[in-house]
Parts: C-alpha cells; sequence; structure tokens
C-alpha cells in the first residue's frame, strides 16, 4: 500500500470508485522506513477509513541478511502483531536462504503463526529447494512470474497470486493456469500499484475485465477477486453472496468492461458511477509522524567519482512491465583514469547511499534500461530498505538530486542541467501527506522533467525502487555494493 505514496485516508475512496471493498497488504515498506513506531502509526491511520484494510505482520524486517533499513523486527515484535484485531498472518516470507537451511529466527517467526496464513516469496524456486521453503509452513506465492514455475508451484499445493502491478505484469503469461481444476488455489493481486495508475486505470475491475476478455468466464474471473482469496485469508463472513455474510457488494455493467456503477459496503451504498463517493474517514485522522530527515554523511561532489580498476564492468539491465534485473557484462568507459557513463550504450551511474546512519561508504554501480541523458533521478522509496537510490549520468546533476532529498527530507526528485524538481515524501521517506489530486498533480510535473531527459520506461520511480531489493534476481545494488542474488554474495561492479 505504501507504494501509492497517499495515506490511507487519501486513498480509500479511489478503491470504492473501482469496487475494492477489502484490501490485504503487508505493511513491510513503513516496517523498514520507520520501525515498529512507524508501523503502528500507520495502523493507526487506517481506524478511520471506511473500508477493510487487514494486514500480513512484516516476517522479514530488514528483507535479507545483506540490507538494513530503520529497523528490526523479531519475534516480540511479532508476537505483539499476532494479536491485533487487523492482522491475518505473517506477510511474506523473502528470507529464502534462512527458511531452507531452518534457521531460528524465521523459522520462530513462522512457528508464531501456525494455523493462519502465512505468505510466501519464491521467485524462481523449484524442485528440491520449493519443497523445503513450502514445508516450513508457508502458503503462498506471488513472485511467479513463468508459467512452467506456476504449474510447479500448484501441483505441490501453494495459493498463487497472479500478479499485475505498475511494474510487475505478470498475468499475461500466468493466464492459462486459470482453469476448472486450479480456481481453488489462484487469486489476483496488484502488488505495487501507482497511485496514477489506481486512479487512472482500475484496481481489480480492469483485472477481471482483462482475464474476460482473454476468453475466461466472468464467473471464474470474478472468483479470483472474491471467494478464493476470502477463503484463503481465513475471511469467512465474506465469502459468499449469502445469509449472515458481510453486504460487500459491487454493481457493474458489462465484465468485458467492468464499469462500475456501485459499490456497496457492508450494505450500504458507498460510491456511485458518476459521483463522489459519499464516504468520509470516520473520526479524527490522527497526526503526521515526526520529520526526520536524512542522515545522510558529508559528500563532496569529487567523491561521486570511481576510480577505474579493470576494464569490464557489470550492469544491471532493467526491463519494461518486470522486476527482474539481469547482469549484463561490458567493456568499461574510461576517461583519465576515472569510470565514465556511456550514453551511447545506455549506460548511467546507480548509487544507493544510507539514510539512517550517515555511513560515508555507499553503493556503486552501472544500470541500463532508462535511456536517460544529462540528468539524474533519485528516491527514498527504494525496496526494502528505503535507502537513496540515484540514477545519473553526470555528477552535478547526481549531487543536486541528493541535495535535493536531503533538504526536503526524502522524496522523490530530478534534475536536468540544473533544472530541478522535488515530490517531498515526509512521511519516513515514502508517503505524501497530500491529497490524491494534489500529488499526482506534483508528481505529473516530476515526470514531465524526467521525460526531458528521454526516459522512455513508464513508471521510471518505481523501476528504480527495486534495484536496491537482494531478494528478486539477479543483481541488485545495496548500501555496500552490487550484490549477486543466487550467490548471495557481493561482486565488484568495475574488474
Amino acid at each position: 500500500m505504501e507504494g501509492l505514496h497517499l495515506l490511507p485516508d487519501h486513498f480509500f475512496e479511489a478503491f470504492l470508485r473501482h469496487g475494492t471493498t477489502t484490501i490485504i497488504t503487508d505493511l513491510h515498506e513503513i516496517a523498514n522506513a520507520g520501525g515498529m513506531a512507524g508501523l503502528l502509526w500507520y495502523l493507526s491511520r487506517i481506524d478511520h477509513v471506511p473500508l477493510d484494510l487487514f494486514v500480513m505482520a512484516p516476517s522479514c524486517v530488514p528483507s535479507s541478511p545483506y540490507e538494513l533499513g530503520a529497523a528490526k523486527l523479531g519475534v516480540g515484535e511479532l508476537r505483539r502483531l499476532r494479536g491485533m484485531r487487523r492482522v491475518l498472518g505473517l506477510g511474506e516470507v523473502m528470507d529464502v536462504e534462512a527458511v531452507v537451511a531452518r534457521r531460528k529466527g524465521v523459522m520462530g517467526k513462522i512457528a508464531l503463526f501456525e494455523g493462519r496464513p502465512v505468505d510466501g516469496h519464491a521467485p524462481g524456486l523449484t524442485g528440491a529447494r520449493l519443497d523445503l521453503y513450502m514445508s516450513a509452513g508457508i502458503h503462498s506465492d506471488h513472485e511467479t512470474t513463468s508459467l512452467e514455475e506456476g504449474e510447479e508451484k500448484l501441483r505441490r499445493g501453494m495459493h498463487l497470486f497472479l500478479r499485475e502491478g505498475s511494474v510487475a505484469k505478470d498475468l499475461e503469461a500466468l493466464l492459462p493456469l486459470v482453469r476448472p481444476g486450479t480456481l481453488g488455489n489462484l487469486s489476483l493481486c496488484t502488488d505495487d500499484l501507482s497511485a496514477r495508475d489506481l486512479h487512472e486505470t482500475g484496481h481489480l475491475d480492469r483485472l477481471v475485465a482483462r482475464l474476460v476478455r482473454s476468453g475466461i468466464s466472468p464467473f471464474r474471473a470474478l472468483s479470483l477477486v472474491t471467494r478464493t482469496p476470502a477463503l484463503y485469508f481465513n475471511l469467512n463472513d465474506r465469502n459468499a453472496p449469502a445469509l449472515g455474510r458481510k453486504a460487500d457488494l459491487v454493481l457493474f455493467d458489462d465484465p468485458v468492461h467492468m464499469r462500475i456503477l456501485a459499490t456497496v459496503k457492508a450494505g450500504k451504498v458507498v460510491s456511485r458511477e458518476g459521483e463522489g463517493t459519499g464516504a468520509g474517514a470516520r473520526g479524527a485522522r490522527g497526526s503526521l509522524p515526526p520529520r526526520r530527515g536524512l542522515k545522510l554523511a558529508p559528500l563532496r561532489k569529487e567523491d561521486l567519482r570511481r576510480r577505474a580498476k579493470g576494464e569490464n564492468i557489470r550492469v544491471m539491465a532493467v526491463r519494461e512491465e518486470t522486476i527482474l534485473v539481469e547482469e549484463v557484462n561490458a567493456k568499461a568507459r574510461i576517461e583519465e583514469g576515472y569510470l565514465a557513463c556511456d550514453r551511447e550504450r545506455d549506460i548511467i551511474f546507480a548509487y544507493v547511499f544510507d539514510r539512517y546512519r550517515a555511513e560515508t561508504t555507499y553503493g556503486f554501480g552501472f544500470v541500463t534500461g532508462f535511456s536517460l541523458r544529462h540528468g539524474a533521478l533519485g528516491t527514498t522509496y527504494a525496496h526494502d530498505s528505503h535507502n537513496l537510490v540515484i540514477l545519473g549520468d553526470n555528477p552535478e546533476d547526481i549531487y543536486g538530486v541528493r541535495e535535493l532529498l536531503r533538504a526536503c527530507g526524502g522524496g522523490m526528485a530530478a534534475s536536468r542541467k540544473g533544472s530541478a524538481l522535488a515530490v517531498p515524501l515526509p512521511c519516513f521517506g515514502i508517503i505524501s501527506d497530500l491529497e490524491a489530486q494534489a500529488f499526482l498533480k506534483k508528481e505529473a510535473e516530476l515526470d514531465r522533467l524526467v521525460r526531458k531527459m528521454g526516459v522512455g520506461l513508464k513508471n521510471p520511480f518505481f523501476q528504480m525502487s527495486f534495484l536496491s531489493l537482494p531478494v528478486i534476481p539477479q543483481v541488485r545494488l545495496t548500501t555496500k555494493g552490487l550484490f549477486h542474488v543466487g550467490t548471495a554474495r557481493y561482486v565488484e561492479s568495475n574488474y
């Protein structure tokens, strides 16, 4: 949910307009950026929102031993969360190696939620390692990207969430999984959806319509956003349109396009086509967290330069519609003994700065796929630790973005030949305090500046937010350097 960059009282209306009345989310972004205090603060905001928002307790904060955000959540913190009424189970268990090795820490967390849903995070996991992972008590996965991988996980009894977010678009490849014998083990999800996509293209309504247009019957398509997720999460008060169940109903016209006519929440009409929702946040909305700012180590512009160690470089290759990052080997471009960008080959610099402890060291590497020329982009919304990630092709703009984000306390920013713009995210550097339309307007201004740099990716800030996540193949950049996920070791960017 935090990827919307909006507070709950600023995003609930959009979901109701698109027919979504219940949300299940794993709040590990706010937990990583704000610790337990930030998580409890966010939960306090939910109480006043007129839709049902349930939580899976964040299991891996940090996501792996190879990165560190603002805090760590252990068994004690999870035990406290387990007793809260909104917490349904344990969120995605991302530390695959710890599960396979049956390490005490992660196994203790899973044991806490015995008898409840335990979500998985198993990108590319198959064979014996998948068996070990599932036998630890993990029931689902939302990181499946190929049909073959999905078939194997279904054969083993896993519940698959077919994902279609703003960057990770896996639904098309996984459509053949939707058939009569598998429906009970499938649901749809929109992991990491941008506010712009939510407001402009929709939510689960657009996914149902897409399934119907592909030839899947409306009844089967609808079951993947109603009955099967309700059964998986033990939401037995809303798993069927029947007496005694919660009257959350959606009226729509033509399943091929899913035009929502009205949304009914707990028996009350909360949204009608062409009208405001008529549903307001209940009671006090609560205060914003204190502005903490960024604890960045002092840095001079010349400190961004790196002396060449060898003639070759490893490059993180980003592609549209996937969060997988491939490793590409290239010849280094060297100027006066220093590593340089290569705009002709679309190879630019990437940096990750620790923003919590003012560490003097930082991660350095190369990235391709952004088509960026004469500028820099930066964000403090960067999975999962939300350190400061900056991409650029010249030290002036890179340094300018760093200083701009330091001044506003975190957010998203761009600089091009001295022309700079930022969208502040004052809530732990990942969430805005603006209302939805004001935020979208400011984000659109930033996007226009980014397009002047030649960037063609549909969601460049979302795309770069995954560059530092060391639990998704193949290579990632952390504050400690370039990390190879498959071998779980750091490698040299220049060799």
